[in-house]
C-alpha cells in the first residue's frame, strides 16, 4: 500500500526539540529582549534569516504583516518534503497581497541539512545555531508540537493563537489562487487568542478516514503488527487442522464399501 504523505506525518523525535546549550534559558522572560519587544521578538527572538547566510530583524520582517505561519518541519521528513512545495506555491500567492509571513522551525539534525533544505524555501527561517534552538525548543513544547510538518497560524501583530489546522487547509487551498485567498481571509477574521488560553495540538494531524487512522496507528506501534502476525499463525494453523479433519472425514467415507441391493 503506497503511503498517501497529504495525510501523514512524522513523529518528531525528542532529540530534535531539546537543546544542550545550558546558556540558553527556556523560560519566557529570558527571550524577552526589553520592555520595548514585540510579541514576535519574544517568540520568534530578535533575528531572523532572510535566506541561508543572510538575517533581518524580527522588528522589521514583521512590520507590514498580518498573519504570521509557522512551519515546523524537516528535511528527513517524507511527507514535509511533500507539502513543501504546496506550501511555497500558496505563500507565492497571499505572501504580499494579504501581508502574510511564513517562519520555518527546522527540526534537522545538522546546520548542512538545514541549510541544504530551507536554500529552497522562499520565506524566513529561525537560525540553525545553537543559540537559537532554546527558541525553538519552547516553541515546540508551548505550542504543544508532536509530528511534523505542522503549520500554526498566529496574529503578527499579538502573537495570538488562530489555528494549527492550517496544514489541511493550505493543502486544498493551494492550487487556486481564489481558495487561498479565501482561506487567508477566513483566518483574519477568525478571533484569535493568547497563547496560553488556546486548544493546541487538536488540528495537527491531518484529517484521516478510519482505515487510513489504522493504517498509521498500526505503522507507528510494532508490537501491533507482532500481534497480528501471531494470530495469523494461530488463524491458519486452526484453519489447517479444520481442513484436514474434514478431508480425512470425506477420505473414509470414501474408502467404506458401499452394499449392493443383493446384501440386504
Amino acid at each position: 500500500l503506497p503511503l498517501d504523505y497529504s495525510v501523514s506525518f512524522c513523529a518528531l523525535p525528542r532529540r530534535t526539540l531539546l537543546t544542550t546549550d545550558t546558556s540558553v534559558s527556556l523560560t519566557h522572560s529570558s527571550l524577552t529582549m526589553s520592555k520595548e519587544a514585540t510579541p514576535m521578538e519574544e517568540l520568534l527572538g530578535p533575528n531572523l534569516l532572510k535566506k541561508v547566510g543572510t538575517s533581518v530583524t524580527t522588528q522589521s520582517a514583521m512590520k507590514n504583516k498580518d498573519l504570521v505561519l509557522l512551519y515546523f518541519s524537516a528535511s528527513w521528513c517524507p511527507p514535509c518534503k511533500a507539502f513543501s512545495p504546496l506550501l511555497a506555491r500558496f505563500y507565492k500567492t497571499v505572501a504580499e497581497s494579504s501581508k502574510v509571513e511564513v517562519v520555518f522551525v527546522s527540526s534537522d539534525r545538522s546546520v548542512e541539512a538545514f541549510n541544504e533544505y530551507y536554500g529552497k524555501m522562499p520565506w524566513l527561517a529561525i537560525p540553525a545555531d545553537t543559540g537559537a534552538a532554546g527558541i525553538k525548543n519552547r516553541l515546540a513544547q508551548t505550542l504543544k508540537i508532536s509530528g511534523i510538518p505542522t503549520l500554526i497560524v498566529l496574529d503578527a501583530k499579538t502573537g495570538n493563537f488562530v489555528t494549527d489546522g492550517a496544514r489541511n487547509e493550505v493543502s486544498g487551498a493551494a492550487e487556486s489562487k481564489d481558495k487561498s485567498q479565501e482561506l487567508v481571509k477566513a483566518w483574519k477574521e477568525k478571533e484569535s487568542v493568547p497563547l496560553s488560553e488556546a486548544a493546541l495540538g487538536g488540528g495537527q494531524q491531518p484529517n484521516q478516514n478510519p482505515i487510513v487512522r489504522l493504517i498509521f496507528t498500526v505503522l507507528k506501534n510494532p508490537m501491533y503488527i507482532f500481534a497480528m502476525i501471531y494470530f495469523y499463525k494461530r488463524a491458519l494453523k486452526w484453519y489447517n487442522e479444520q481442513t484436514q479433519q474434514i478431508g480425512g472425514g470425506e477420505e473414509a467415507a470414501a474408502a467404506e464399501p458401499v452394499a449392493s441391493a443383493g446384501e440386504f
